[in-house]
């Protein structure tokens, strides 16, 4: 098949069933590292992230053109004998196969995880939903929002009602592709170093990888300090840890939590009688008083340029264009300019895991709904009377 030999998972073979950000998100992670990723799509619509807007200048999404870089595509119906039988031959080559759907919709179309896995003894079986399986939630349907109201993280922000701030990144999304890419490593780890001798099935609940992220808020309550709540010392309770309105109405975000560094920037600031109050609880409206009348009275970038580098830890709020253009970033290689069919510049975020001697690196374009299906069905031995006899019958 292909897959980058250069990257540090050369070899590996991923069956992406998944739909929508988890799933892509995962897959997109182990083909940055080079697996070769095969999405399997549904023959008319594929996975719904590719017509979800904006779409760049070639009519492609793009979250799709993000998501599904470096992976081919196939379609494939799995309502279809023909179709079930095409995956059992897919995942019989297939070190890793990952799915999206609700817990018993892969057993329902006949293909669930104990067929696979008797069919495919040593494939590594990836499932990711909204509430994993086992438990009295497994067959309520859920999305980011509906995980991280369950694990408790969406009560930890407020908006301007006073009520629940929905967070811009989708965290229970993004956090269960994180752990489904460190199951999968996992599993295939304990297989190959003879651990285990066959793969197994890997369970991620988005609620639960919502609920791994509380750490601190989970701990601070185990430990007897009550229900967190928005006014922690890391979520507002100090002043010396917040975001301060500048004079040009941006803002800067100051993280200087040990007293040497806030003293410094108090010093900086020329209010250093201002360092005494930093963890006096007392004292916190009247420190975030002045801080704020201080910062009111220069730019974002006048005070980024005076205070950026001198051991303050203020950072300036950069809006999600400066963050792509920004000279660290770039230097780093970790954002670069795509060339998208038209010769369009596409920025991206690239790996951001940096190995010196199997570097990950992002793969080329996004593919079309189905480019390559019949390139993986001559892998699998179909000649061409037979592609022709499935597309005929919309098997593919």
């Amino acid at each position: 098949m292909s897959g980058r030999s250069d990257g540090p998972l050369h070899g590996l073979l991923v069956v992406d069933l998944t739909r929508l950000l988890p799933g892509g998100y995962c897959t997109q992670l182990l083909a940055d590292l080079g697996a070769d990723v095969l999405k399997v799509e549904p023959r008319r619509t594929g996975d719904e992230v590719r017509w979800a807007p904006p779409l760049a200048s070639t009519g492609e999404s793009g979250a799709h053109l993000v998501l599904n870089r470096g992976k081919r595509s196939m379609t494939l119906d799995l309502k279809t004998a023909d179709g079930r039988a095409l995956l059992l031959d897919l995942a019989a080559r297939a070190d890793v196969l990952v799915e999206s759907f609700r817990p018993g919709v892969m057993e329902r179309l006949g293909v669930g995880r104990d067929v696979l896995l008797d069919a495919s003894p040593r494939l590594v079986y990836v499932a990711i939903s909204a509430f994993g399986r086992g438990g009295p939630l497994e067959q309520v349907p859920g999305h980011d929002i509906d995980a991280q109201a369950y694990a408790g993280a969406l009560s930890l922000g407020r908006g301007a009602d006073g009520g629940p701030a929905v967070p811009y990144l989708q965290v229970a999304d993004l956090a269960a592709g994180l752990q489904a890419a460190l199951g999968a490593l996992a599993a295939l780890h304990a297989r190959d170093a003879g651990r285990r001798p066959a793969g197994q099935a890997v369970d991620v609940a988005m609620t639960d990888a919502v609920a791994s992220l509380l750490t601190l808020a989970a701990g601070a309550y185990a430990a007897g300090g009550g229900v967190p709540t928005v006014r922690e010392p890391l979520t507002g309770a100090l002043a010396c840890y917040g975001t301060y309105r500048c004079g040009d109405g941006r803002y800067v975000a100051v993280g200087a939590l040990e007293p040497k560094f806030f003293a410094r920037l108090c010093a900086l600031l020329e209010r250093a009688e201002l360092a005494s109050l930093q963890y006096d609880p007392a004292g916190q409206g009247e420190l975030r008083a002045a801080l704020a009348a201080v910062f009111e009275q220069r730019s974002r970038d006048e005070w980024t340029s005076l205070l950026g580098g001198e051991d303050t830890c203020l950072a300036p709020v950069l809006d999600v264009a400066e963050a792509l253009a920004h000279p660290d970033v770039r230097a780093r290689g970790v954002v670069e300019d795509h060339r998208l069919a038209d010769g369009t510049a596409f920025p991206r975020v690239g790996p951001v895991l940096r190995l010196s001697g199997t570097p990950a690196r992002p793969g080329a374009s996004a593919p079309g709904l189905g480019e390559h299906t019949d390139e993986v069905l001559d892998w699998l031995g179909r000649d061409p009377a037979q592609v022709a006899d499935l597309r005929a019958r919309e098997v593919v």
